[in-house]
């Protein structure tokens, strides 16, 4: 089936969550919904306990990784929700001509976030006692995830999380496939039909969010400032194949971002 899909990304504290909450005032009237990545909406997902199962655990691994600060586990609840996403979404759309509003998107937030936890994912430097909890207490979902691998990239002899760990690192830190053709092949998805980039400036950024209880790895000055260039560079590429596909929105001024709390309307 096809449907129309709509993006609004950009870094932490740009808005995002904010105009999809106002947006989602107007879903069912409207004939929409939205895709929430990498905390996933798990009362959206019906009829599908596997699946169900799998983006609770990845929600519980994303909680954990942040309160033990420990960015190994949110790379690994990063990506996996990413390859959640087309499951997710066929779930949600079930046999209807919904439309889709995304915040985060496997072809574009994947390869940005790669650039900084891709490389922590060393797989001698991981935790093994901690490798054997999860593979000990969420096999079914581990399971889950790794049939969303290509089997040939896969090290069965290790563990279930060793092989997922080794997978990131292997294909995103070594390997760098992290052009929207490397990640079309591997997520299974296709670009959404508009994308709206919420823009803003790194010290902004952090203003926004450094009274959070609980900050992400990701979440300082200085990755936002490498995480800003990756994603100009992208969304620049982006527009010079697919003209008028993104369109950059000035996330400093809370006027512009307003504007996009009417899309619907």
């Amino acid at each position: 089936m096809r449907y129309k899909t709509t993006l609004i990304t950009g870094l932490d504290g740009s808005g995002k969550s904010t105009i999809l909450s106002k947006l989602s005032a107007y879903a069912k009237q409207n004939n929409f919904d939205i895709v929430l990545l990498p905390q996933i909406d798990t009362q959206k997902i019906t009829g599908d306990l596997p699946l169900l199962k799998t983006a609770k655990f990845i929600n519980n691994l994303s909680r954990e990784s942040d309160i033990r600060k420990l960015p190994q586990l949110k790379a690994i609840a990063l990506f996996a929700s990413m390859l959640l996403c087309k499951n997710i979404t066929r779930n949600i759309v079930g046999n209807t001509d919904k439309r889709l509003y995304f915040e985060r998107h496997p072809l574009i937030d994947t390869g940005v976030y790669a650039r900084f936890y891709a490389e922590k994912l060393i797989p001698e430097s991981i935790d093994s006692e901690k490798l054997h909890d999860l593979d000990s207490q969420y096999a079914e979902a581990l399971d889950y995830i790794l049939r969303l691998l290509p089997k040939d990239s896969l090290t069965p002899k290790e563990g279930k999380s060793s092989q997922l760990f080794r997978f990131i690192y292997q294909h995103f830190h070594i390997e760098k496939q992290t052009e929207i053709e490397d990640l079309k092949a591997l997520f299974q998805m296709e670009l959404p039909e508009k994308i709206y980039y919420l823009k803003a400036s790194p010290q902004i950024l952090y203003d926004r969010i450094k009274k959070r209880k609980v900050l992400e790895a990701h979440e300082s000055i200085p990755v936002f400032e490498q995480l800003g260039m990756v994603y100009d560079h992208l969304f620049e590429g982006i527009n010079r194949k697919y003209p008028g596909k993104v369109t950059t929105v000035n996330a400093n001024d809370i006027r512009e971002l307003e504007k996009l709390h009417h899309l619907e309307q």
